[in-house]
């Protein structure tokens, strides 16, 4: 057998990349295949807007993969792919029950702050008319699509008056949040399954402003949150958005599977999570991500993860 570069499982992996079209030809994850290519591993990429899925043959014996993998919009085809996959069995990265709770912007919610991660107070409505009945101490308002990404469709809502400009009616089920003080710019914090980075980053809210994004020291508070988060949520490969306030640092966002601009090196790095999870799932040793249910406290997992 060929020498494999970086960590691997006793034979080459077989693993299954879900890319939809807005991912296709972006750099992430084409790299990471790349790279799991390089080393000797078999991969396949598919495509669920360009292909007829047969689910029976993905999910059968005789075509199961060590890992699935998905880079996908929030509500796009390949999650339904991955539940089903996940459904039958298989290892998924990240495990399919952690990424639909992070999709479901509302469920992130509920999740951070039963587990005591610091989140806005936030409201669902189900259509923009709704907006109406916030309450006017809440204002400024935050108000995103329930299901966005890439900080897209954000806006803010300095008072009533303004309600009428807001026509988010076409992005589906609306997530409100009062709007806290901060730098004007956001941090994104990523976990590549075993380094924690920190990056400034351009606010949506803040479009204006000069920003240099640029990668930052994480400290050990960062660090500890990241991981938190992590823990909370069951996932593996994640970023987090996050603002610091004058009560102090507060969660934003929670991001299955990011971009990881700037972070060195991260193709090799996401490469051997892959690799390490497809062993865990392999030896019996996948964990469930129904475990971030378990009753706890947040400084209980910061101090561990500290």
């Amino acid at each position: 057998m060929q020498t494999i570069e970086g960590p691997a499982l006793t034979s080459p992996a077989r693993l299954c990349f879900i890319v939809e079209e807005k991912y296709e030809n972006d750099v992430m994850p084409s790299v990471v295949v790349d790279v799991l290519s390089r080393w000797g591993h078999d991969v396949d990429v598919l495509r669920p807007h360009a292909v007829l899925t047969d689910i029976s043959a993905l999910t059968g014996a005789s075509r199961a993969y060590d890992a699935y993998v998905l880079k996908t919009v929030s509500s796009g085809p390949g999650l339904s792919i991955l539940d089903a996959v996940g459904a039958a069995g298989l290892p998924t990265v990240n495990d399919y029950r952690a990424i639909r709770l992070a999709r479901d912007k509302v469920v992130a919610a509920s999740v951070a702050r039963a587990a005591g991660i610091p989140f806005p107070t936030t409201f669902f409505a189900s259509r923009s008319a709704l907006l109406e009945q916030a309450p006017r101490g809440l204002y400024p308002l935050v108000v995103k699509p329930n299901n966005g990404s890439s900080c897209e469709r954000i806006v803010r809502v300095d008072s009533p008056d303004e309600l009428d400009q807001v026509d988010l009616d076409d992005s589906g089920y609306l997530l409100v949040q009062p709007y806290l003080p901060n730098p004007g710019y956001d941090v994104k914090l990523y976990n590549t399954g075993d380094e924690v980075f920190a990056a400034v980053r351009q606010s949506p809210l803040h479009r204006s402003n000069d920003v240099v994004e640029e990668l930052i020291p994480v400290t050990p508070e960062l660090r500890a949150l990241t991981l938190a988060v992590g823990r909370v949520f069951g996932l593996d490969i994640y970023g987090i958005d996050v603002v610091e306030t004058p009560a102090g640092w507060v969660v934003l966002d929670v991001n299955d599977f990011p971009s990881f601009g700037g972070v060195p090196d991260v193709a090799r790095k996401l490469a051997r999570t892959v690799l390490r999870l497809a062993r865990r799932a392999a030896t019996g040793a996948d964990r469930s991500a129904s475990a971030a249910f378990a009753p706890t406290s947040v400084s209980s997992l910061m101090e561990a993860s500290a």
